[in-house]
């Protein structure tokens, strides 16, 4: 495959020859270098970092380009002080957004390109840090809580936390009624709400779940949990899951609460059978169940060994109110491995006979001391290439990076992704890419 370790820097590499290191503003123009008439009509992209603390930076650096036919620069847009990009609405067209992503301490770009869309289906971007932020912004502690009160905690428990700030879901089996969370917040800012979802650790997987957020809280004594409640349970279903292989089947559930999203429980069994027959619906605006399988494989092409991981799944969110039964339809294993396996020969793809209404390719690399190199995006209908990487152009682009990246270095590790989603309610593709309706997706990563 022609990207295959090498990946994207050629390409990277031509479309951002020539970024300097500036600020300037520049406004949109035509191909003949004049400036097009401003539009009625703009949507405004939002770009920051947001640290596992809870600390929001805007990324003033952030940048969208709009592509004419040809693949050539029509207009660009830049980022103001808070971060926010005004895009110019008007039309269907193709976009690449530049933004800056940082792996530890170390900078590396960030390219989104979005074809054939509008210009309200780019998706905001917040560039989650890796680690912890700056020790002199965040500050971070324990807190040790009684479950002992809750019907479900005696002799053992299995507890679920999450914040807004965490970068790690903690799954604590408890057996003297005590649990521990870590939370981290900004300096000067609030500490995060703490998720709570509780089961009999004897239970597997779970029949009974309560769950509790916790808002007012202190470090110095222990909180004791008395307002968990009991979680209302609707009937659920898992259709084409890949019964004749040895793959595993999950299923996640998550909720969301003021616009964060707190983890419940990840349940992983052999035989859709030991599933449970109905999961939970939390007293929250959303609940986002997500159920897949999951295999693995690898092969070997110009002397690298390849690992393959194939995910074919379903996900929906349904609100609180929900009464009806849950069919989840999995996109079917056995047609989405056949379609993807031209796609590391021929770098294109057609994924119209499995309903895919939007497929994304993701291609990251890191070097040998394991620092993210790029991370790259490329999100299409459902047939489409890599060739177009070839026609797209940011030549003459001031992008206002203060970070020198190195386009000549091969890449140690990373990987090739490829993801069809199958928005069951519509077959549009605008419409896929921000629909919250029940959706048929197949992902598979190739690791190298």
């Amino acid at each position: 495959m022609k990207y295959n370790k090498q990946l994207l820097i050629t390409s990277l590499a031509a479309a951002i020859a020539g970024c300097g290191g500036g600020s300037s503003s520049q406004p949109p123009t035509n191909d003949n270098g004049s400036t097009p008439p401003t539009s009625n009509f703009e949507y405004v992209v939002s770009a920051n970092y947001f640290s596992s603390c809870g600390e929001i930076t805007p990324q003033t650096e952030a940048m969208v380009v709009r592509h004419d036919n040809s693949g050539a620069v029509a207009a660009v847009y830049e980022a103001d002080d808070d971060g926010n990009i005004a895009i110019d609405y008007a039309g269907v067209a193709t976009y690449t957004m530049l933004s800056v992503g940082y792996w530890g301490e170390t900078a590396y770009p960030r390219v989104h390109t979005y074809v054939d869309i509008t210009a309200d289906k780019i998706k905001n971007t917040r560039i989650i840090a890796e680690g912890f932020a700056n020790e002199d912004s965040c500050e971070c502690n324990n807190i040790t809580f009684d479950i002992s009160n809750v019907p479900v905690a005696l002799p053992m428990a299995s507890v679920v936390v999450s914040t807004t700030t965490s970068a790690d879901i903690f799954d604590i089996n408890d057996t003297d009624g005590l649990a521990e969370a870590y939370v981290c917040r900004s300096i000067g800012g609030e500490w995060p709400d703490i998720a709570l979802t509780l089961t009999s650790a004897q239970e597997e997987p779970a029949k009974t779940y309560y769950t509790a957020v916790l808002s007012d809280y202190s470090f110095d004594e222990t909180f004791v949990v008395s307002n968990a409640e009991l979680v209302r349970k609707v009937p659920f279903s898992v259709l084409n899951n890949n019964v004749n292989s040895d793959s595993s089947l999950r299923v996640s559930l998550r909720g969301r609460k003021d616009d964060w999203l707190h983890y419940a429980d990840n349940v992983r069994v052999w035989d859709v059978a030991e599933l449970s027959p109905s999961v939970p619906i939390f007293d929250t605006p959303e609940t986002y169940i997500d159920a897949y399988n999951v295999e693995f494989d690898s092969f070997s092409s110009e002397g690298t060994d390849i690992q393959v991981s194939i995910y074919t799944g379903a996900e929906v969110t349904v609100p609180s109110t929900h009464t009806e039964s849950l069919d989840l339809s999995l996109m079917s294993y056995d047609l989405f491995s056949q379609q993807v396996s031209t796609f590391f020969d021929d770098e294109s793809y057609d994924l119209s006979a499995l309903g895919a209404d939007s497929v994304t390719v993701t291609m990251s690399g890191n070097d040998s001391f394991d620092d993210r190199l790029y991370f790259f995006q490329l999100t299409t209908p459902s047939e489409g290439s890599l060739a177009i990487l070839d026609s797209l152009e940011i030549e003459g682009v001031d992008f206002p990076l203060s970070s020198n990246f190195n386009f000549d270095e091969e890449p140690a590790s990373g990987y090739i992704s490829l993801e069809a989603y199958d928005v069951q309610s519509t077959t549009d593709y605008l419409e896929s890419l921000n629909s919250d309706d029940v959706t048929a997706y197949g992902i598979v990563y190739f690791d190298f």
